[in-house]
């Protein structure tokens, strides 16, 4: 057991040549598992509208799992690097054990949940004509709820003690297989929608297993867990939970309210615009990878910086992070609109798709313009996760998202077009941007000052 890892060093190291260092890996690790789930609408798509529709309906209900292991992972990773930043080893190996202390409790209330809720929370989410094809979609999702969280949360200890290169081995690794798997099963073993979703499902399980043969095979890793460490421990339990929890919170917002989002898009163009809407998202997710990688990466950096009070440091990254996203956001926008026309080509092959094709073009010209700003979301969210202020962000979550929720029914009642969706995510998305990057900077400068009283 080193304390001198080459991840640790980048975390104590300069803090922009941190943020640089640790968001390539998470860049690229978000790029395949982006590139992973176009691939499960590229496929999904050969058959047909109704499992296209299925994906975007049981999509935030998915998101939410993922989204819950990303939040447990943020708090991982945060009280990890915290740690390193206070030289305290033990407490470090303790926070990594409870976090699967947490995984294993959590995972199991949420498979029981949506197991027993599932068909009536499709039907309330606008599914009610393609019940079965969401359940086949969604089952398998649910069932194995306990490896999608746990592959998030592990990711996150990863990037907590500096390993992002290893975070990044284990979600490739698990896109590969999924990637690999979507046409078997889908096709060649006959299990249609059900197969895009246990390739899913075995994705995860891989990952995690690559995950854990580090953590108890290998020497060079900086967490090691010991037995002892998984008795409940409400203090550490309590540091993780205080920052994944409000960020568990803030992205389980963000999917609770696309249930309504998808309803009032349907409301607009039925479910052919919900396919369209779906994929034109998770296409342009793509472009917002720098961001997301970046804003990984300064949690890390600025918690370990936290434990050792450098605010002077941890202003100076969050700077840089600021200007980096959205230079590489503007450049990536402007791409993904001039693609805007070949990528409706590859996705609406099937007959009652194609007369989609304009409204697709016109949505992704929308999406490209909101998501420079929209990238600081995550940017400034994240530096509030570092200093401990996730609760912050996640009432600045709840707020736009209730804003955008009001202009989605807005725009369905009063124009009725997937054009009018965009325009209004561009006006509240930038605005929200906006406000998340201040907010960020107000509660550094009142925990900077906090400091200095103590």
């Amino acid at each position: 057991m080193t304390e001198d890892t080459k991840g640790v060093k980048v975390l104590l190291g300069n803090q922009r040549a941190g943020v640089l260092a640790l968001s390539m890996p998470i860049a690229i690790a978000l790029l395949v598992q982006n590139l992973n789930n176009i691939v499960d609408s590229f496929w999904v798509s050969d058959l047909g509208e109704a499992p296209m529709a299925a994906l975007g309906i049981v999509y935030p209900l998915y998101s939410v799992l993922t989204g819950v292991g990303i939040g447990l992972g943020i708090g991982a990773a945060a009280a990890i690097a915290r740690n390193i930043g206070l030289k305290n080893h033990e407490d470090a190996n303790g926070v990594a054990a409870q976090s699967l202390v947490i995984t294993l409790i959590v995972s199991v209330m949420l498979t029981v949940i949506l197991v027993a809720t599932a068909e009536p929370v499709i039907i309330l989410m606008g599914g009610g004509g393609m019940v079965e094809a969401c359940l086949s979609y969604g089952v398998p999702l649910y069932l194995g709820a306990f490896f999608i969280v746990l592959s998030g949360v592990m990711s996150g200890m990863l990037r907590g003690e500096g390993a992002a290169k290893r975070s990044m081995a284990i979600q490739v690794a698990g896109a590969a297989v999924n990637i690999v798997l979507d046409p078997i099963m889908i096709f060649t073993m006959n299990m249609g929608v059900a197969g895009a979703a246990w390739a899913t499902v075995i994705a995860f399980v891989i990952s995690s297993l690559m995950a854990f043969y580090w953590y108890f095979r290998s020497s060079e890793m900086y967490i090691r867990f010991e037995r002892k460490n998984f008795r409940f421990n409400k203090r550490l339990q309590k540091e993780i939970l205080g920052v994944g929890l409000p960020e568990t919170f803030e992205l389980t917002i963000m999917n609770f309210f696309n249930i309504f989002l998808n309803l009032f898009v349907v409301m607009c163009v039925g479910n052919a615009g919900l396919a369209v809407y779906t994929m034109v998202w998770r296409i342009g997710m793509i472009a917002a990878i720098p961001a997301q990688a970046m804003g990984g990466a300064m949690v890390a950096v600025c918690s370990a910086e936290y434990g050792m009070k450098e605010f002077g440091m941890i202003r100076d990254a969050y700077a840089f992070t600021i200007k980096r996203s959205l230079i590489c956001l503007i450049v990536l926008s402007a791409i993904f609109a001039l693609l805007a026309e070949p990528i409706a080509d590859v996705f609406l092959r099937t007959d009652d798709m194609l007369f989609m094709h304009d409204d697709m073009v016109l949505f992704t010209y929308a999406l490209a313009v909101m998501l420079p700003p929209f990238s600081l979301v995550y940017v400034g969210s994240s530096l509030m996760q570092s200093i401990s202020k996730a609760n912050h962000a996640m009432v600045n979550c709840l707020i736009r998202n209730i804003v955008v929720t009001l202009a989605y029914w807005l725009m369905a009642v009063t124009f009725g077009t997937l054009l009018s969706i965009g325009w209004a995510l561009i006006v509240v998305e930038t605005l929200g941007g906006v406000a998340m990057v201040l907010h960020g900077k107000i509660m550094l400068d009142r925990a900077a000052k906090a400091s200095l009283s103590t």
